[in-house]
């Protein structure tokens, strides 16, 4: 590919006349020369280098994208999101992934060694020339820590900071769970048990709390006993199935997909069929929901549009020249989607 040093030798002027020319720069060479340039410049195919041309102006129209683990469900579709809306206005992305669930599975978070590839993430999208940063983690949570002396915008998706200066996007559980239960509800649940994660994990805390406030608006009675405590994993699910089937609920709100598809097959053994003789639900809305028989209703988080909006944050604090958003302390949430598939029958006992 030719240069503007390349132009300049056959053209028998310096680099800089070539550059004021070819930037149209009054002035810079007489009407023969300037001539001479162009058409010098259109006969080599002269492309001239946007990002170094950017950098001088501290502009490359660049997005760090850094992401815990890009193999958990919900990242690649956040990505998506941040991509587009970026595309959309001019910017591209570059990314970053720590890779850490597949490294650690779930003992990495907030460790001294979590600390070390965030800085050490950090620094590289800063020597990258980046104008901001968006930070996705694997799930929500709060992160411990921030970024050091940074002067450009930095947004957390898909978990959020204890510091009030830095915006995040996240999707609203207490919300998505309250709307299923009612769901549940609608349809003469009134003993409904969950399959709940680790009593320590903030998506458990805030779907328990839109359970608790759906049952209480309809005069039901949160019984503690039918909360169930586990791992998200398949087999949690599958450890739960005899205690609610023993407990005689006849509904089960799973909170994510992996526990309710261990549910199934548990159910499926005592020869229980979800949508027919029990109601049961999950959340996540993985691709699995429509290969179970019947599919599983679900909640499904706006991941996509958790990246569209932490990218509008970061491209506003950018026009703005804003290094912290306008209106601090929060997270920006987005609702969820039910998505309403067989599992779900009308209670039996409400027919009577």
């Amino acid at each position: 590919m030719a240069t503007a040093k390349d132009i300049a030798r056959l053209a028998g002027v310096s680099t800089a006349t070539v550059s004021n020319v070819l930037n149209r720069k009054p002035g810079a060479a007489g009407p023969a020369k300037t001539r001479e340039i162009l058409e010098l410049a259109q006969s080599l195919h002269y492309q001239p280098n946007a990002f170094a041309k950017n950098l001088k102006k501290q502009k490359t129209d660049s997005i760090g994208v850094i992401t815990e683990d890009l193999t958990v469900f919900n990242t690649p579709e956040i990505v998506d999101g941040i991509e587009s809306f970026c595309e959309e206005n001019g910017y591209e992305i570059i990314l970053s992934n720590l890779r850490l669930y597949k490294k650690y599975k779930n003992d990495f978070a907030d460790t001294p060694e979590h600390r070390e590839l965030f800085d050490k993430a950090v620094r590289g999208m800063t020597a990258k020339q980046v104008e901001g940063i968006i930070y996705i983690g694997y799930h929500c949570r709060r992160i411990d820590y921030k970024p050091a002396l940074l002067s450009i915008p930095f947004v957390y998706a898909y978990c959020f900071s204890n510091d009030p200066l830095y915006a995040s996007v996240m999707s609203d559980d207490e919300d998505a769970a309250y709307r299923m239960t009612e769901y549940l509800i609608s349809k003469g649940h009134t003993r409904i048990g969950v399959a709940a994660g680790p009593e320590t994990s903030r998506n458990t805390r805030l779907r328990l709390q839109g359970c608790q406030k759906a049952l209480e608006h309809h005069g039901l009675t949160y019984e503690k006993d039918i909360i169930l405590y586990g791992s998200w994993e398949q087999e949690s699910g599958y450890q739960h199935a005899d205690r609610f089937l023993e407990a005689g609920v006849t509904a089960v709100f799973a909170f994510n997909d992996m526990m309710a598809s261990g549910i199934y097959r548990r159910f499926y053994e005592k020869g229980v069929i979800p949508g027919r003789d029990i109601a049961l639900t999950g959340f996540d809305n993985l691709e699995m929901c429509n290969g179970l028989m019947p599919a599983l209703s679900s909640v499904a988080p706006p991941l996509g549009a958790i990246g569209r909006k932490s990218a509008e944050l970061v491209l506003g604090q950018i026009k703005t020249h804003r290094v912290h958003p306008q209106n601090k302390g929060g997270a920006v949430l987005l609702p969820c989607e039910l998505v309403i598939r067989d599992s779900v029958n009308q209670c039996p006992q409400a027919q009577k």
